[in-house]
């Protein structure tokens, strides 16, 4: 398995936590405050403040019957229409409830971050964000947290049950590298174990190690989620600013180099490097059906999320 490396400041413990008590308060607020200030009417009870993190309409087709004025243009029965030469509506019950599973990625290369916060702390703010929306719109909430490990936590539909997943993502950052790496496809397998049939299955990470020979047990998950990928990157990670001599640090094995960033041939190398990466990236998430977002640790996560499409 090979990685791509970038600047980053070698692992390191975080005396606080990552997001505080009162942050998590504040995101909870913040997610309510927005599913509320909503104008666009709902499909179904269930909808949550971000739609776009989940396909489909939430609804399974029942029956039909004449239309009635009121009824959804989205929701007419064209063929039914046609035939019978009189509009006609489908009528929907609602679905089942929705879960979320979330994956959060705390591992060293996480824990890099050259503006405003750290990589790893984004991912918990996003965590945070999706699980208080899910529990908002009355889903259910589990996931697990990479460290050193894989930690899972069981499902729940209350702020107090979900608490811990949240914590553990929040929590202070260990210096030590790992003895062992986490093996991707025997996480995702985990996991198609763990979650629920039918979740929405969410991905918070800069996925540093995915590559091609995780695409089948991408598929796998397809087969059986609703996968998403939120790619958590640093500005840094895709350009170098001219800034005389650094030094980089692997995340991975903790070998560091010095460099020249007024080296425009190196900056010009670096860029186009990182370029291919993402599109690697882009084309792997492509065939493993594995829908893929960029989130900027400097810029406002709620925000980020909210305008996805």
């Amino acid at each position: 398995m090979r990685h791509h490396t970038h600047p980053s400041a070698r692992p390191y413990a975080h005396r606080d936590a990552l997001l505080s008590t009162a942050e998590l308060e504040q995101l909870q607020q913040r997610v309510l405050q927005r599913r509320h200030a909503q104008t666009r009417p709902l499909d179904t009870p269930y909808a949550g403040a971000f739609l776009s993190l989940h396909r489909g309409h939430g609804m399974e087709l029942h029956d039909v019957r004449p239309y009635q004025p009121g009824d959804d243009i989205r929701h007419m029965d064209w063929r039914a229409t046609a035939r019978s030469g009189k509009p006609t509506s489908k009528v929907f019950l609602a679905e089942r409830q929705r879960s979320l599973f979330m994956v959060i990625d705390r591992r060293p290369p996480m824990q890099f971050g050259s503006r405003v916060e750290l990589k790893a702390t984004s991912a918990a703010r996003c965590a945070a964000i999706l699980a208080f929306s899910a529990l908002a719109a009355r889903e259910r909430v589990a996931g697990v947290v990479l460290d050193s490990e894989a930690r899972f936590f069981p499902a729940s539909q209350t702020i107090e049950g979900t608490l811990p997943l949240l914590q553990a993502a929040a929590a202070p950052l260990d210096s030590a590298l790992p003895k062992q790496p986490i093996e991707l496809n025997a996480l995702f397998e985990q996991i198609s174990h763990a979650a629920e049939r039918g979740s929405s299955l969410i991905l918070i990470s800069d996925l540093h190690d995915l590559e091609a020979q995780h695409q089948p047990s991408l598929l796998n998950l397809a087969s059986h989620f609703e996968p998403l990928a939120l790619r958590i990157t640093d500005p840094a990670e895709e350009q170098l600013e001219a800034c005389g001599k650094i030094r980089v640090v692997s995340p991975l094995s903790g070998e560091s180099n010095i460099i020249d960033t007024d080296n425009s041939a190196l900056r010009e190398a670096y860029a186009d490097a990182m370029q291919q990466r993402r599109a690697q990236l882009e084309q792997l998430c492509l065939r493993g059906q594995l829908p893929l977002h960029t989130l900027y640790n400097h810029h406002d996560t709620l925000q980020q999320l909210a305008t996805l499409q």
